[in-house]
């Protein structure tokens, strides 16, 4: 069990830090010791299915990279002590640190229900993250910059705690590190009996972890939750896994089900590199718009419309024209599934811009000037981190992105959060502080009411959280035999925000 942080007195953030850090009593030999190499983060214009919400574009390299700010490796069970930031002590070796029993309250066995639930007088959760441990610093009394995600995480996952405690919600927590290695993971499944033990598992953050931990908990029946995987190829016939963050077909048919209510079918086009991997995400809207006209017939299909791709290595995407497409007066809206090259991206906004506006065109003697035309584009959320585009683009385009996020700075709950988290901590809560908080908040309430088998009631407790809504769906295999159960594959948030660029920000664009 995680005993609860004190409140801190008000510190610089990476002194707090630290302090967290190494107040940690650690019931591993193997903490401290070297890490093995990281992999290299694969480019996703590799994979169709994951949509990577926290890469980045490297304009060096020209691929989505992992963020600094984004971890990549495990450590063993923990327990959070209060540890005065002016007296930090020494890390000491792995073998001269005690194994030490964490005591939380009895879970008894109380009765069963629907679905195969039992309800106890307390339950059992682990949680993985990614401190990364062995890479911190002694000397220089630096934490690997990476770690910082899982300390932030910890910190809004703490606030959690303490409100169920609170309400009278009792739960066991065991932290592990994962440092973000299948090794490692694949050690603590195999060895550690808390986690065969849980009555709910929570993480870790790398998808073939996140992989591991759900064959684990399919073949040992454990319910387990995903926050931060979008993966559409984890699990498999698993009703086990409860996967947080919406995959890429459905934040296609978000970003469908949003143009098609606000501007009608017969106005959006689709829009892509002639690349595979990008043509086939066609397919998600394609089948979403039959889904809302309610019938499959070709001439409902959305326009298509597939840039050529210079095999030379400098790509300018001279070539993209939009004037079949647009109409004077009229509206167009394209719809652009593509993030793993900004210079595309940066090309089809400029020849956007420059045809919707024929003020900028050259006319002929005599020649009446065209009517301005209407442009709106959808695009994905790596947008939001695109470092060369000129905002005006976005601005005078009407740009929208779907998200797995949202965080509205004017909210009176948003700005609490951030208040109470900073007068306990020190430092300024990231995204994942609220994500910590939501998932810890929602999944301990859930697991109180309902007992080990909750996500079978998911469906009945969509709730607004501070990051985003949480609107969970059972996800099945399609039959064509007519069965009336079709095995559940998983549990899946299905709710995506629609982000508009205005006044120079993303905002809510959701439908009310």
């Amino acid at each position: 069990m995680i005993s609860a942080l004190s409140r801190l007195p008000q510190l610089n953030g990476n002194r707090l830090l630290i302090a967290l850090f190494l107040g940690l009593t650690v019931s591993s030999c193997a903490l401290f010791r070297k890490a093995e190499t990281e992999e290299e983060p694969k480019e996703i214009g590799e994979e169709l299915d994951p949509l990577p919400g926290k890469k980045i574009y490297d304009p060096e390299t020209g691929q989505l990279v992992i963020v600094d700010e984004t971890p990549v490796e495990t450590m063993d069970t923990i327990k959070w002590k209060v540890v005065s930031a002016d007296s930090i002590p020494p890390i000491q070796s792995g073998e001269g640190i005690a194994q030490e029993e964490v005591m939380g309250n009895p879970s008894k066995l109380i009765e069963r229900g629907d679905f195969g639930t039992e309800f106890y007088t307390s339950y059992n959760v682990t949680v993985l993250l990614p401190f990364l441990s062995d890479r911190f610093n002694p000397e220089s009394n630096e934490i690997f910059r990476n770690s910082t995600w899982a300390l932030n995480y910890y910190g809004g996952m703490q606030m959690a705690l303490d409100e169920l405690d609170e309400q009278g919600v009792k739960l066991n927590v065991r932290v592990m590190d994962s440092k973000a290695q299948e090794a490692v993971v694949g050690r603590l499944l195999n060895t550690r009996s808390e986690l065969y033990n849980s009555h709910l598992i929570i993480g870790p953050y790398r998808s073939d972890n996140v992989e591991m931990v759900a064959e684990f908990a399919r073949r040992n029946n454990k319910t387990y939750v995903s926050p931060h995987s979008a993966s559409a190829n984890i699990a498999t016939a698993n009703p086990n896994y409860i996967q947080v963050s919406p995959t890429l077909q459905s934040h296609c048919q978000a970003i469908t089900k949003h143009a098609y209510e606000n501007y009608g079918r017969k106005k959006i086009v689709l829009v892509s590199r002639d690349k595979e991997v990008e043509r086939a995400r066609f397919n998600y809207f394609q089948e979403e718009i039959f889904r809302l006209e309610g019938r499959i017939e070709d001439s409902l299909r959305l326009r298509e419309y597939v840039v050529e791709v210079d095999n030379n290595d400098e790509e300018r995407f001279g070539n993209i024209d939009l004037s079949s497409f647009m109409t004077p007066g009229d509206t167009t809206v394209f719809i652009v599934p593509s993030w793993s090259n900004e210079t595309f991206v940066y090309s089809f906004l400029s020849q956007a811009k420059l045809a919707k506006n024929p003020m900028n065109q050259e006319r002929g003697p005599g020649q009446a000037q065209a009517a301005p035309m209407y442009v709106v584009v959808y695009g994905m959320p790596q947008w939001q981190e695109y470092e060369r585009i000129d905002f005006d683009l976005y601005e005078s385009l009407n740009v929208h992105i779907s998200s797995d996020a949202y965080l509205d700075n004017y909210s009176d709950d948003i700005r609490f959060f951030k208040r109470k988290f900073y007068n306990r901590f020190g430092i300024t809560p990231g995204e994942e502080a609220f994500l910590a908080y939501d998932v810890t908040r929602y999944f301990g309430r859930m697991l109180n009411d309902y007992g080990t088998k909750f996500q079978y009631q998911l469906e009945q407790e969509p709730e607004q959280m501070l990051h985003t809504r949480f609107d969970f769906e059972r996800v099945v295999r399609p039959t064509t035999t007519g069965m009336e159960n079709p095995p559940i594959q998983k549990f899946e948030n299905k709710h995506v925000n629609i982000l508009k660029f205005q006044d120079y920000q993303f905002q809510s664009a959701n439908l009310r």
